[in-house]
């Protein structure tokens, strides 16, 4: 019974993370599941044997099953509230807190998504039954830094909240500043992170308090680790090794100059797959474009293709269909700049959630799909070659969608 809801739970946390619209069924019902699941011990045997058959039928969790396990749920509402509330309280940061955490870091006043931020503190707390205060932390980390709510220094935010929530809920954890390089890494790297956690009483404190006590200890080599991985994500081609250097190709593709996608182009796009005009923040948009240009090393189109992708999926510009829309960008961008695209239809999504979900590179992605067109071929206009690409992937992007 509890690895069915721990299946719904971690069902409904991931749809919360991949969604690109407010859905305020899904938000709800992620409230509720959360209830659910820290007051499960108790609830009256009776109880949870007749929630077993509503969570049973929820699994698909669409967004139709997700509309009607709120509707079953909410007729147990209040059973659900009072068994949380029976249960030892755990301590989750506020958006606020979030806030202050890059604040403190960057040294600079944010402005940020709030919405996001309450939607990824919502999904960083859909653990299962039991979870242990260390399993908890490791969530709430990769989920704050999956979710890229600050233009920097994401991956030291989520680290110091994963810190302080240790300390807000009677564990503790004293690194040094290798350990704490080590878990920027492992963040970035989606690799295991190791919490040493030692088991004490909650801190009474303030989130603030405890926060800026941790900031004090770890913001340099939170930030200096940071910089680091960010400088080594995507490599500058003159500091490759000679070997690697001979295999790329040192100039634009064989349509011999570049093209890039302007502002306008990308919009465009976007508009095109979602049907409508999409809200859209300029900066961020801006920001996504110029990952093109790769200042003093405009010479390798696949680099650039992997720097394009890679900063469009940090900035995820648009309110709708970012994710369809760097897919079909990122393939024009290559096949206008000399390059013949070779992913199936049936791997396209997938391909593209491995790079948003930071499990691919995207410079190995872009190389796994690309190869150097035919000498003399001479691409079409970029919104032509974009109306193909929608119609050949039309079956992926639906799927995108509905994610």
């Amino acid at each position: 019974m509890e690895s069915l809801l721990a299946d719904i739970l971690r069902t409904a946390r991931e749809q919360l993370l991949r969604s690109e619209s407010d859905n305020d069924t899904l938000r709800e019902l992620s409230v509720l599941l959360r209830d659910l699941s820290v007051g499960w011990s108790h609830l009256p045997e009776e109880a949870r044997a007749s929630l077993q058959p509503i969570l049973q039928s929820a699994l698909p969790l669409n967004e139709g099953a997700s509309a009607v396990l709120l509707e079953e749920l909410s007729a147990h509402q209040k059973l659900i509230g009072r068994a949380a509330a029976q249960a030892q309280a755990t301590r989750y940061p506020a958006p606020r807190t979030v806030q202050r955490a890059y604040e403190n870091l960057s040294l600079t006043r944010s402005e940020p998504d709030t919405r996001l931020i309450e939607t990824l503190l919502t999904a960083a707390a859909l653990v299962e039954p039991h979870a242990e205060p260390t399993a908890q932390a490791e969530l709430l980390m990769r989920t704050l830094y999956a979710g890229q709510p600050f233009p920097e220094y994401n991956a030291s935010v989520a680290a110091l909240l994963g810190l302080a929530f240790l300390h807000a809920n009677g564990a503790t954890v004293a690194l040094s500043n290798e350990q704490a390089e080590q878990l920027i890494g492992a963040i970035v790297q989606q690799s295991a992170l190791h919490l040493p956690a030692v088991a004490g009483q909650p801190d009474p404190r303030g989130w603030d308090d405890i926060l800026d006590e941790l900031t004090a200890r770890y913001r340099e080599p939170f930030t200096r680790a940071e910089h680091a991985l960010q400088q080594s994500a995507l490599v500058r081609v003159e500091n490759l090794p000679e070997t690697v250097r001979a295999t790329l190709q040192p100039a634009p593709g064989p349509s011999s100059e570049w093209r890039y996608l302007t502002l306008q182009d990308l919009i465009w796009i976007n508009s095109e797959l979602m049907k409508s005009p999409q809200p859209y923040d300029y900066d961020r948009l801006e920001e996504a474009t110029y990952y093109q240009y790769s200042y003093r090393q405009s010479r390798d189109v696949l680099l650039q293709a992997a720097r394009f992708l890679w900063g469009y999926l940090k900035y995820r510009p648009f309110a709708r269909g970012n994710l369809a829309t760097a897919l079909i960008a990122t393939l024009a961008f290559l096949q206008v700049n000399g390059y013949e695209t070779r992913l199936p239809v049936e791997r396209a999504a997938e391909w593209i959630e491995q790079v948003a979900q930071r499990r691919k590179h995207p410079l190995d992605a872009v190389r796994q799909i690309s190869a150097p067109a035919l000498a003399g071929t001479r691409p079409e206009s970029l919104r032509e070659l974009a109306h193909h690409l929608m119609e050949h992937y039309e079956p992926a992007l639906h799927q995108l969608g509905e994610r």
